[in-house]
């Protein structure tokens, strides 16, 4: 009997994957080991409570509700509400994301969820907070959604704090934002090129420590960067560049933490007369990125729990925004009187959801 090669098998077996989306669907399903898809599998109360509580994720996915950098949140909570808190956000590149929540009870599972508004093909992979904490390091400048959603059995308030930090250490010791003067993009060379980093001003003689743990790949004097140190931080991760050095302290092929230092800031290269100043670059495998976000100190939220309102009546005239703020679009205006589950507060602002399903921000005054 005639029997297939192995290679024309394997053909067959790709183009079948390859040409139904529905098959596709399904193995990724059966190999998804996600949070999210774990706790599914393993969930042995009512299909009633699942199926209501997966539907709160995909209406929280679709949402239209914004925030910014700093958002802090006390989430209403009742037994078996299983509501998904769902906001969109922009970040950048090297921004560090950090999620931090206090509950009632810690041992609660609560799954997280971040991924690209803008990019259909990315697949979210739920993770569970670990020790009231999430951090994801932030590869591609864009806006995420970021959902957050309690374990079915969960009862109770929680407050939540979703901010960024630095994904590296500041290159110059002692030194902050307000000693870097010339950024990324800006014109040198009567605009002949551009910026491919940051100037950090010190005084001559300062060290210039690692931003991160990896291993120096190259140091010498030449070209723009006159005494320069190279650094990466895997075999797949970035190089990191240190220019116009007045002396280097490091040496090829040492392996560095960061915080070690690499060399003393000075003005050699191009910038020789000038002041001196630290150029620190960061080159991934698309060439050079913008490094201030992966290095600009910013100061965390205080996370205030907030009381839930006395009423839950929206105001006839309240406009109904996509953010907690004036400066967020209004996306509708209530005509009536209207019901409303309050499902989150910030400050004086509060999420909610109207009977006919739609959710927004509304500030404090609109309630009674």
């Amino acid at each position: 009997m005639y029997r297939l090669k192995p290679a024309i098998f394997l053909l067959i077996i790709l183009m079948t994957f390859t040409s139904c989306d529905g098959l596709k669907e399904s193995m990724s399903k059966v190999f998804d080991t996600s949070a999210r898809t774990k706790y599914e599998r393993q969930f042995s109360g009512p299909d009633s409570l699942m199926t209501k509580w997966k539907g709160e994720y995909t209406r929280a996915a679709g949402n239209s509700l914004e925030i910014s950098d700093g958002f802090t949140f006390t989430a209403f909570s009742a037994n078996n509400d299983l509501h998904a808190y769902g906001y969109s956000l922009p970040l950048t590149q090297g921004d560090d994301l950090r999620i931090t929540l206090r509950s009632h009870n810690p041992q609660t599972k609560f799954f997280i969820d971040v991924y690209g508004a803008d990019s259909s093909a990315e697949t979210p992979k739920s993770e569970l907070l670990k020790n009231g904490q999430f951090t994801k390091v932030i590869e591609r400048t864009g806006v995420y959604r970021i959902i957050i959603q309690p374990e079915i059995v969960h009862q109770g308030d929680f407050t939540v704090s979703i901010y960024t930090q630095p994904s590296l250490g500041f290159p110059v010791a002692g030194k902050g934002n307000k000693d870097a003067r010339s950024f990324w993009g800006a014109d040198r060379d009567s605009g002949a090129r551009s910026h491919e980093g940051v100037d950090i001003f010190a005084k001559r003689g300062t060290p210039v420590v690692a931003a991160t743990d990896g291993y120096i790949t190259r140091t010498g004097n030449s070209g723009l960067g006159g005494k320069q140190v190279w650094q990466r931080d895997g075999i797949f991760g970035y190089s990191y560049y240190y220019a116009h050095l007045d002396s280097i302290i490091t040496a090829d092929g040492r392996q560095v933490k960061a915080g070690d230092t690499l060399g003393l800031v000075g003005s050699t290269g191009n910038a020789e007369g000038g002041a001196p100043h630290l150029h620190f670059g960061i080159y991934g495998s698309g060439g050079a990125v913008d490094p201030f976000p992966f290095i600009r100190q910013r100061t965390a939220p205080k996370a205030t729990e907030v009381a839930r309102p006395s009423g839950s009546v929206v105001k006839a005239g309240t406009n109904i925004r996509s953010g907690p703020d004036t400066d967020y679009e209004i996306l509708s205006v209530t005509a009536e009187l209207s019901e409303a589950k309050v499902l989150a507060g910030n400050g004086k602002w509060f999420h909610i959801r109207l009977e006919n399903g739609a959710e927004g921000f509304v500030s404090a005054s609109g309630i009674k």
